[in-house]
């Protein structure tokens, strides 16, 4: 199993109970793959650099998790359709 840290940017208009749900579900989604979860920070709101789709701010989530190589790329599929997510960056940690 890998390393990857995820950084996974939502909506800047979601309500808390959303964003709790979609927080949620990304974390579900990372278990679902067979992947195990280290950590998982929730960065708060923050101005983005540049506006995508729309939005000048998003909520961030950190996530710290292991899994199979091959889980990563059905796992980022399914995170760029989701229609609260703006942005989502998993990257493999090197040992």
């Amino acid at each position: 199993m890998n390393q990857y840290e995820g950084i996974i940017i939502f909506k800047g208009d979601l309500q808390d109970k959303q964003l709790e749900e979609e927080c949620a579900k990304v974390e579900d989604l990372i278990k679902k793959h067979d992947g195990k979860i280290e950590k998982s920070e929730r960065w708060g709101k923050k101005a983005l650099s540049y506006e995508i789709k729309k939005f000048r701010d998003g909520f961030f989530l950190y996530v710290f998790f292991e899994a199979m190589a091959e889980s990563i790329k059905p796992l980022t599929d399914v995170l760029r359709l989701d229609g609260n997510i703006l942005r989502a960056q998993i990257l493999k940690k090197e040992k």
